[in-house]
């Protein structure tokens, strides 16, 4: 800022001496003193020699102000097409931005300098350009249009400007990263500043699990949710370049590059940017970008894309370390029910939101028949594999909407709302089949067991989740002291 505000002083100063110079040497043609001959020779020898364009306005005797003269910058910088322009009026001239010559004309009423930067179209070459234009009254009938080429000093401006830009997009994505922890979230952010800092028109997020790549992230389309959770295989031509050279590519036209033909409507738009994520210095997945327009991205976006894939990086895996840390918390870590804790605050939600609408809420309780044989005989790692078996078995049996979990040892518990008595006992029965065809083989061993299930019913007597349990654990005591592998309901008799 000093060395601007430092080079604009040595400007002025150098116009005000200009000012002066040509003031007294146009007196001296205008009053004829001198040698007029002379005094004219050394003016244009003076003017010509000029470093910056200049244009002499002169207002005529019926008041139009026409184009007098030009220096030889000026020749230069318009191909010497000025030449072309002499004696026309500054309306004529500027008749493609009329409110320069409105400027000059206002410099000719009030007889005060201006001066201006804008970008301008060029009247003699069409050219776009930045100038620093100042407009400067000789006399009454004379000014100075002293004309600078700022194109490049605007443009590198621009660039500095968009580059802090930049830079605040990214700390302020940083920041929003660094404020949640949950994944979703993350993920809506990690491609709202994507947007901002690399436009695109379509893009995807891609995360690795194992040897497939799952679309985690989607923005661009109608409808976005339709790709999240889409899968292809990690051995797919994006992929494997971008994990081979662990830095971001970029391709003019992708529509036409056969290798990626393969991806189908994945492949989707014209110029594309990859961009590798990298966790512990492992890829964990890529950012996909697309745009309609080709040739839109290189380097600068490369860079640029890299800086910012490492940091949404570092919060994605934050993201899915909390996410799986409250999984942890909630959940039994042998089957992945929901742990005892945990299902009876569902059950309290669950049992509330059914006495406010008046629907049905049924509750199963689960035991496995006489299991402490299985751990005696083959041992409890053996009993482990056939408890995860068997909660594999219960679960494709229950809708997404019911809930189950771990209760004990052997004992499980499944929640089902907006279901009555009668229709709890016939998903009990369809357990009990499941469990009794669930055959687990522990080496050359091929273990059978089978299941006790107590179901019960929120009623009008039934309005606390401990009754609710109390109840199943009747039934499920009734269903063992009646042989086993069978399913009994609440009844009132069992009331103690």
């Amino acid at each position: 800022m000093v060395y601007q505000n430092s080079r604009q002083s040595r400007r002025s100063r150098y116009l005000l001496r200009l000012n002066r110079q040509l003031r007294r040497q146009l007196s001296l043609l205008r009053n004829g003193n001198g040698n007029a001959t002379e005094t004219d020779l050394i003016f244009r020898q003076n003017f010509l020699s000029l470093p910056d364009p200049i244009l002499i306005w002169r207002k005529d005797e019926q008041g139009v102000v026409r184009l007098m003269m030009f220096n030889q910058a000026a020749m230069e910088m318009s191909l010497g097409r000025i030449k072309d322009f002499t004696g026309i009026s500054v309306d004529d001239f500027f008749s493609h931005e009329p409110h320069v010559a409105e400027i000059i004309h206002q410099v000719f009423r009030t007889g005060k300098p201006k001066r201006i930067e804008t970008p301008s179209r060029l009247r003699t070459t069409g050219e776009e350009k930045w100038i620093q234009a100042d407009y400067v009254p000789v006399s009454r009938r004379y000014l100075l249009n002293i004309i600078r080429d700022i194109t490049h000093q605007k443009l590198k401006q621009q660039a500095e400007e968009e580059q802090r830009s930049k830079i605040e997009l990214l700390r302020q994505a940083m920041t929003a990263f660094t404020s949640v922890l949950n994944l979703r979230q993350v993920l809506s952010q990690v491609m709202e500043y994507l947007k901002m800092l690399i436009p695109y028109d379509r893009a995807f997020l891609y995360l690795l699990d194992k040897d497939e790549l799952e679309i985690a992230a989607a923005a661009g389309f109608s409808n976005n949710d339709d790709y999240l959770g889409r899968r292809i295989p990690a051995r797919n031509p994006q992929f494997e370049a971008i994990n081979r050279n662990r830095y971001p590519l970029y391709l003019d036209d992708a529509e036409t590059y056969r290798p990626f033909q393969e991806l189908e409507d994945l492949n989707c738009g014209k110029a594309w940017l990859g961009i590798p994520m990298l966790g512990h210095g492992q890829v964990i997945g890529y950012l996909s970008i697309y745009n309609s327009n080709s040739g839109i991205y290189g380097g600068n976006e490369a860079e640029l894309g890299q800086t910012f894939a490492s940091q949404a990086a570092i919060a994605i895996e934050n993201a899915r370390l909390f996410q799986q840390v409250q999984q942890y918390a909630i959940t039994d870590g042998l089957t992945g029910f929901y742990n005892r804790r945990y299902f009876y605050e569902l059950a309290e939600i669950e049992m509330r939101r059914s006495q406010r609408y008046g629907s049905d809420l049924s509750l199963i309780l689960i035991d496995i028949d006489l299991f402490k044989n299985v751990n005696d005989r083959l041992g409890h790692t053996a009993g482990d594999q056939v408890l995860i078996h068997l909660s594999q078995c219960l679960r494709s049996q229950i809708r997404a909407s019911d809930s189950i979990g771990r209760y004990g040892g052997e004992e499980f518990v499944i929640l089902l709302p907006e279901t009555n008595a009668k229709n709890a006992v016939e998903v009990a029965e369809r357990l009990r089949r499941s469990a009794e065809e669930c055959v687990t083989d522990i080496g050359h061993t091929k273990v059978h067991i089978t299941i006790s299930l107590g179901v019960a019913q929120m009623d009008e007597d039934c309005q606390s989740v401990d009754e609710l349990f109390h109840r199943a654990d009747r039934a499920l005591y009734l269903a063992k002291q009646n042989g086993r592998n069978r399913v009994c309901i609440w009844q009132a008799y069992l009331r103690e």
